[in-house]
């Protein structure tokens, strides 16, 4: 059972988000477009019945609860976060931190499979202990702290001042990428190495040494800005604008989360093959219930606008696992302008939320890395 509760939803809560759901006031129908101009009316339509009818929170509640929940107060930040203890010593700890949308739960079971190996049919030796701390103004740490306090100086404090560990290891992706690339920028003496799905691009790029395989990088770059950005330009530039319409509408909320997971994963155009229903509302349930939506947005907003420290240099050993349906492939040369690259994957199936829709081959990369520490 969980050291703390991470939510706690009334049955009033409840009721107001099925009511909600039902009261949807849905806008005029278009020509069928299917997902071209974005979410798709009928499935949002199907889910959003079965989100109000027929799924079950109180199970979800109880699955949630029954995680290894802890709770850090770190400078006047409340963070939440999961500890999955090693079934044996001698495992560097790791430090796991998810993208967007997502939240602490997509881990979970890559979580798993790193601390228990024994359980999924690898060696208990590849034990660590593994951390998965709540992203501030995500589900579950929906507080976020000043402009000025930086997600990966919490992360540090937690593994070192808090937790006690001298020396860790650190995995992410998409937002989560960002943070564990500052952690090792920045404490390069703590972290013994880091695991990321998406690198940041060279602060300084004379184009002149640009290879014939990074410019076609740079040109999928370009088109997936153009045909899939639109939401990155409104998260970064007006979230404000659009906070209030996704805290009071939760067919809204699901829509907004709906068309990433279709879009950004190795789902075929159909959700059902990566992700359940009782996975969609659970996900949408979460950011509903702890109303963080709007705060989610933040970090977007706060890398537009200077904020969030800049990655320049990465010294310490890092290893880049790329899922093909991920936002951005980019070759191993790219990388290697920012990072000390010393492992390259490129992995046949998966995409942006690998680590629910592939957690078997992501926690042998990231076992295979950590061995090398």
């Amino acid at each position: 059972m969980s050291e703390t509760r991470p939510i706690t939803v009334s049955e009033r809560d409840v009721e107001d988000l099925r009511r909600r759901l039902r009261d949807t006031r849905w806008p005029a129908a278009w020509p069928d477009t299917s997902w071209e101009a974005g979410t798709d009316l009928h499935e949002l339509r199907r889910l959003v019945e079965f989100w109000a009818d027929d799924f079950e929170w109180d199970a979800q509640q109880r699955v949630i609860d029954a995680l290894p929940w802890h709770q850090a107060d770190l400078g006047g930040t409340p963070v939440a976060y999961l500890r999955f203890d090693a079934e044996a010593s001698g495992g560097l700890p790791v430090v796991l931190t998810n993208g967007w949308p997502s939240s602490a739960l997509e881990l979970v079971d890559l979580a798993r499979r790193l601390a228990t190996p024994s359980r999924f049919g690898g060696n208990a030796t590849d034990a660590v202990t593994v951390i998965v701390p709540a992203l501030p103004g995500l589900p579950f740490s929906p507080q976020r702290p000043t402009f000025a306090e930086q997600t990966h100086e919490l992360w540090h404090r937690l593994m070192t001042e808090h937790l006690g560990f001298e020396r860790y290891a650190a995995h992410g992706g998409d937002l989560g990428a960002g943070i564990t690339s500052r952690l090792a920028q920045t404490h390069p003496d703590a972290v013994a190495g880091i695991h990321l799905l998406a690198v940041a691009a060279p602060r300084d790029l004379d184009e002149a040494t640009l290879t014939e395989e990074e410019r076609d990088h740079l040109k999928r770059v370009d088109a997936w800005v153009a045909s899939e950005g639109a939401y990155q330009h409104q998260q970064q530039t007006r979230p404000l604008t659009l906070a209030p319409a996704l805290s009071d509408s939760p067919a809204g909320l699901l829509s907004w989360i709906l068309e990433k997971h279709r879009a950004w994963s190795d789902c075929g155009g159909d959700l059902s093959t990566r992700f359940s229903d009782d996975y969609l509302a659970t996900l949408a349930s979460v950011y509903w219930f702890t109303n963080s939506i709007g705060t989610s947005f933040r970090p977007y907003y706060e890398y537009a606008a200077g904020f969030t420290t800049r990655v320049d240099r990465v010294r310490v050993p890092t290893a880049v696992a790329l899922f093909p349906h991920d936002l951005a492939n980019p070759p191993r040369s790219w990388a290697e302008r920012t990072y000390d690259v010393t492992r390259y994957t490129t992995m046949a199936r998966g995409g942006h939320f690998a680590p629910h829709e592939e957690p078997e081959v992501l926690a042998a990369d990231i076992t295979a890395f950590l061995r090398t520490l």
